[in-house]
């Protein structure tokens, strides 16, 4: 499956429970170590290595590391925040196996050497760095962190004040929120999780295709394109009509049968000059609407659709229907100041895809009032009954169970505009094929993401689509 992804909080109950079972803390303690030296003796084999060490658990795992580094013939020098003597438990044990000198912490700000161990403090801090960490925070250099950085909360991903800034981090067991969330993932630098022996479970998993790509849809033998699923996007007016259009041909390419763009009278003609493969029929009303949309398994509104009463009557239109809703934009916004009549109105298959100021008009301040995006994520998605896309280069997907998906396969280069109507369009395509929505919105999510870093510099919302076919033929061709 993805990795999983735990807070600092589960990660000490998992540890408990494995305490509990007859497992040795210190044993624990001393696999964690050891893989910190592997790791860092694997991946920076050359240079004199500074590990900085704090009073629990954080620390004493690098004093088993800087150990082992010794035994690997590295140069090591070890820096404590605290008397040897004040330590105690399993930190004291882990201090007795370095055989060197303990050197107090302030020794360390002009101690030559070429990489940092930050083993100072981790995820689980809870306060801003101050005095000597802090300074050794500012100074830079080339960081390696066991857990998180310290300075950096493991379960909100925000820095607390100063805080190191990592070129690569280890940790255990499973990734933290501050591994795949912003800011806090912009300090880890790559990021590697050891396997020390710790069961996990969870509801939080980080998006990979190895979560869902045997049940991505393709069609079978003798396939027609009516059972491959019918696709509709709604158009805006005239002088709107591209973010539906980007939407369209991106749930073609994702593999819907059938694609329908719906457009108000006055754009019909400016439509019907960029179509080809997307068919194209004529709606003015709500009324039209339903029956237009009554072969269509997925709908997608929003997109452009301009925010009016005659977007809000389209989108209750569409909720009283038997097709699933994918509302990305517009389709959102009209309801800024209708939330809970929103809420109401949606159901559990349908999927609302909004950026983080549409979260915002819809959500009030849950973004700042939870703990991080994801629960604040999982909240929205407890709160409407549906599936909740909050886009971004974190992008959380979440459903009312608390079942959540983290993506941080994406590029900044998607930061343009009309890629959330290719993204809502890759999403809705997959959805008329019958994937749930859930996992369609993961899926999209990673394509979307795979699309831009394929493309890259100078991407334009329209290159999107065009390399979906490469992309999804890579996918299929994994499981054959």
């Amino acid at each position: 499956m993805g990795r999983p992804i735990l807070t600092p909080q589960e990660m000490r109950s998992a540890e408990e429970a494995l305490f509990s079972s007859g497992t040795d803390s210190f044993d624990l303690m001393q696999r964690a170590g050891n893989a910190v030296a592997e790791f860092v003796h694997a991946q920076w084999p050359e240079g004199r290595i500074q590990v900085l060490c704090g009073p629990g658990g954080n620390g004493g795992d690098g004093f088993i590391a800087a150990a082992k580094l010794a035994k690997l013939w590295r140069d090591v020098e070890v820096f404590c925040l605290v008397d040897k003597r004040s330590l105690n438990g399993d930190a004291a044990k882990a201090a007795a196996e370095w055989e060197g000198e303990i050197n107090p912490l302030n020794a360390a700000l002009e101690a030559p050497h070429d990489i940092v161990l930050d083993a100072l403090f981790g995820g689980g801090l809870s306060r801003p760095l101050e005095g000597v960490p802090a300074k050794l925070a500012e100074r830079g250099g080339r960081v390696v962190s066991i857990d998180v950085p310290s300075g950096i909360h493991g379960e909100s991903a925000k820095p607390l004040g100063v805080c190191f800034r990592a070129e690569g981090t280890i940790t255990f067991a499973a990734l933290r929120p501050a591994h795949v969330l912003l800011p806090g993932a912009a300090y880890c630098g790559g990021i590697f999780v050891a396997d020390i022996g710790v069961p996990v479970q969870t509801k939080l998993l980080e998006n990979s295709p190895i979560l869902w790509g045997r049940n991505l849809p393709q069609p079978g033998q003798g396939s027609h394109k009516h059972a491959r699923g019918h696709l509709a996007v709604v158009s805006g007016n005239v002088a709107s009509t591209g973010a539906a259009r980007l939407a369209s041909r991106a749930g073609l390419r994702a593999g819907a049968g059938l694609v329908t763009l719906l457009s108000p009278p006055d754009a019909v003609a400016v439509n019907a000059s960029h179509l080809t493969a997307v068919m194209l029929k004529e709606v003015s009303d709500a009324e039209q609407l339903r029956e237009s949309i009554e072969s269509a398994s997925t709908v997608i509104l929003g997109p452009a659709a301009g925010i009016t009463t005659g977007t809000k009557k389209n989108v209750e239109c569409l909720l009283s229907s038997k097709s699933k809703a994918v509302l990305d934009a517009d389709a959102l916004t009209v309801f800024a100041d209708d939330q809970d009549g929103f809420y109401s109105q949606l159901r559990s298959d349908d999927l609302i895809t909004p950026h983080i100021g549409e979260f915002n008009r819809l959500f009030g301040d849950l973004l700042d009032s939870e703990v991080n995006k994801v629960e604040a994520t999982r909240k929205a998605s407890r709160m409407t009954g549906c599936v909740v896309l909050l886009k971004g280069p974190d992008t959380v997907i979440a459903k009312p169970d608390g079942m959540a998906i983290v993506n941080t396969h994406a590029t900044r280069w998607l930061a343009t505009a009309g890629s959330g109507d290719v993204l809502a369009g890759i999403a809705g395509g997959l959805m008329a094929q019958g994937v749930d929505t859930f996992t369609a919105a993961a899926m999209a999510s990673w394509l979307h993401g795979e699309a831009g870093r394929r493309v890259g510099a100078g991407l334009i919302a329209e290159d999107l689509e065009s390399e979906l076919p490469d992309i999804l033929s890579a996918l299929h061709g994994e499981q054959q």
